[in-house]
């Protein structure tokens, strides 16, 4: 029995990847396109999916990711159909991979389809070690082929290479060196793979250019200067844009950036908006990056002929598989392209670069992995943010399969423990940056923490629920050393994420992130002891609010 309902879209303004294109339907039979044209191409017993007012787009391709468990289902949810992962290891890579291979099988929930680097080649600990550790190196050339076949053994679709010595951040780390790069590119090619190199600076963009890759990760963060942008247009790379790194800090108004988009925020489940939130609430350094210089060297690349693809850098601070990549598309447009130009760079480019003859355009043969949103990204590009449906190779996406999910949770758990890991390695390697200190009472016993903000101190309670407001570090800890156990006897409000309801509750315990709480309210459903909340689950306050 086929796992693929025939169905055609009707009424729709389609772009097939490149440009509007002249037709109002598309069938689609077996999770391929079989006819794009007019209302003729539909056949009895089609179901009909009515375009009226919207456009149908290919799926979108994240050119730039890292993977974390769930991502392919959480990104599906946007209309992103196809990730291409720039650095991950095997361990979070095969069981995704796994779940990807189920869900073309038609088990399971419909998620996007991956590619992947796989372990990207650095210098012994040089970037991104501290996210990655323990991982293998490139010591030099000798090293190139046995890292290239291992990753070849890993099933990498393309190879990654680090080049960066944190000069373009004021920093010194190790970095590889050029006969290593161009051994590494040697080998790559020998095993038809292309190959992607991370750089932030305009130099080191030049250098791998010369060294033969065939993708730049990122956008540089330095002006280039003409000489530049001419020679690595000359070399025919091709370009990631990664311009919403600025995602990563608030607004002036303290929101994330896409918290701050209402589409967008509504589309995101509970937990990923309260991480959102949490990350708007971290220290950041007082100037955070405009990123001007990256948008000027990415509409001049652009205009010199290079390739401009759209990606993302999830999951980093700010930025969330499937939802960022449509902030992506603002900034490429705020940079200077044509929304026609941002949308080709998120679907046909994106899968041309990587080999992936099969999708980013709408044409018959071609996979059935389309998003329909409504209005017109041409004339405006934050359209794509509405979206109406998705499909992955002619499968309906299903968005709430996702909210409360097994994948949501261990995503989210990573994403965690990650953080947590990197962000050791920073303050062993720059203790001079604030970090979140826990405060005990002479006895011992633990009162919770003050944590740096990103407008000053907050005190923090053993679970982590916010006491006061965001004060001088002296302030807060006077705050919590005054308050930090009485209030654990006071009621609390309690927002379950799963129901989305504010409650009153009283804690009866709490754990290692968890809390048992008892509703006050005598009509709720509850015991005598109370219920066990994982923390990720339930948000408390010592007053209700939007989340």
């Amino acid at each position: 029995m086929s796992i693929h309902e025939a169905f055609t879209v009707a009424g729709v303004r389609v772009f097939d990847g490149r440009r509007v294109a002249e037709a109002t339907h598309v069938r689609v039979v077996d999770g391929r396109v079989d006819a794009v044209g007019g209302a003729a191409v539909a056949r009895p017993g089609d179901d009909l999916v009515d375009g009226r007012g919207g456009t149908l787009l290919p799926g979108l391709v994240d050119a730039h990711v890292h993977l974390l468990p769930g991502c392919a289902q959480l990104a599906a949810c946007f209309g992103v159909t196809t990730l291409i992962d720039q650095f991950s290891k095997p361990e979070v890579i095969e069981p995704e991979r796994a779940a990807v291979a189920a869900s073309a099988r038609g088990e399971g929930p419909v998620l996007a389809d991956l590619r992947t680097s796989s372990i990207g080649a650095t210098a012994p600990d040089g970037h991104p070690t501290l996210a990655y550790a323990p991982l293998p190196y490139v010591t030099g050339p000798d090293d190139a082929d046995p890292f290239v076949e291992a990753r070849v053994a890993e099933g990498a679709t393309h190879l990654k290479i680090v080049y960066d010595d944190g000069s373009g951040a004021m920093l010194d780390i190790p970095a590889l060196d050029v006969p290593s790069m161009e051994a590494l590119v040697r080998a790559a090619h020998r095993h038809g793979l292309p190959v992607v190199a991370h750089v932030s600076t305009a130099s080191g963009a030049v250098t791998v250019t010369r060294c033969g890759v065939d993708v730049l990760a990122h956008t540089p963060f330095e002006r280039m200067a003409d000489a530049e942008v001419r020679e690595v247009a000359h070399a025919g790379v091709a370009v990631i844009s990664t311009l919403g790194v600025v995602d990563a800090f608030p607004g002036a108004d303290g929101v994330m950036p896409l918290l701050a988009r209402p589409e967008l925020a509504a589309r995101l489940t509970p937990r990923w908006r309260r991480v959102l939130a949490a990350q708007g609430r971290r220290w950041t350094p007082p100037r955070p990056p405009d990123g001007g210089a990256a948008r000027a060297n990415l509409l001049a690349l652009l205009e010199s002929g290079v390739t401009v693809l759209a990606g993302t850098d999830a999951p980093n601070p700010g930025l969330v598989a499937g939802a960022s990549l449509h902030l992506e598309l603002r900034h490429l447009v705020s940079a200077g392209l044509r929304p026609a130009e941002a949308l080709t760079a998120a679907t046909a480019a994106a899968a041309e670069t990587f080999g992936l003859a099969d999708r980013g355009r709408i044409e018959p043969g071609a996979r059935a992995d389309l998003v329909m949103v409504e209005g017109d990204p041409m004339t405006d590009i934050a359209a794509t943010a509405s979206l109406r449906h998705a499909w992955v190779g002619g499968r309906p996406v299903v968005p709430d399969a996702y909210a409360g999910s097994a994948a949501e949770r261990a995503g989210i758990a990573w994403l965690r423990e990650s953080n947590a890991k990197i962000m050791a390695g920073v303050r062993r390697a720059w203790p001079g940056i604030p970090a979140p200190e826990e405060v005990t009472r002479d006895d011992g016993e633990i009162l919770g923490r003050v944590v740096p903000t990103a407008g000053g101190w907050q005190a923090e309670t053993v679970f982590g629920a916010p006491l006061g407001e965001v004060a001088g570090r002296e302030q807060a800890l006077d705050t919590l050393r005054r308050t930090g156990l009485s209030v654990l006897a006071e009621p609390w409000w309690a927002l379950t994420l799963d129901d989305g309801r504010w409650r009153e509750a009283v804690l009866v315990e709490v754990g290692p992130r968890r809390v048992r709480l008892r509703w006050t309210d005598p009509m709720s459903d509850r015991g005598p002891s109370g219920r066990w909340f994982d923390l990720d689950d339930v948000e408390l306050a010592r007053r209700p609010y939007d989340l």
